[in-house]
């Protein structure tokens, strides 16, 4: 199995902490083992993501931010915002790259200072990562191979 492949299971980790839909749509299609390691990462490792923006036309260097993707905790509306243009961004868990979504280039509200990024600033993010997520899809059926296949060829 590629590298890439290994953080399949991560992916879907972080999309069923952000976007249940999403991660319900493509473990349809993944196997009981990536599935069954998303849910144990979900479950003891929620705390290690991180996300790289890019963003106000800066695109060698990203922000590193931590993910904040408790459920139950009351969430990080206190923080002051920034409202920035973000035109990609990297998604990690424990700081090796999973995702990585490129965009035009949009408004989006980021924490100031160090503080995490919360379910409100990925909610802003849906539509890109619905996009892509359906684009991948529909290409490993199109091409009849395996979703993580497609996955490894994306990132």
């Amino acid at each position: 199995m590629s590298d890439s492949a290994k953080q399949y299971p991560k992916l879907l980790a972080f999309l069923q902490l952000f976007y249940p839909s999403l991660y319900k749509k493509l473990s349809d299609h993944s196997s009981k083992s990536d599935i069954v390691e998303a849910s144990l990462i979900c479950s003891n490792n929620a705390d290690s993501f991180q996300a790289i923006v890019f963003s106000d036309g800066n695109s060698t260097d990203g922000e590193l931010l931590p993910v904040y993707a408790e459920k139950t905790t009351m969430s990080m509306i206190l923080n002051s915002w920034d409202w920035r243009w973000v035109f990609a961004i990297h998604i990690l868990f424990k700081n090796e790259k999973i995702f990585t979504l490129s965009f035009k280039q949009k408004v989006i509200a980021l924490p100031s200072g160090q503080n995490s990024l919360s379910k409100i600033f990925f909610k802003n993010l849906h539509d890109e990562f619905y996009e892509q997520t359906e684009k991948m899809l529909h290409e490993s059926v199109t091409l009849k191979t395996s979703l993580i296949n497609i996955y490894s060829n994306y990132i």
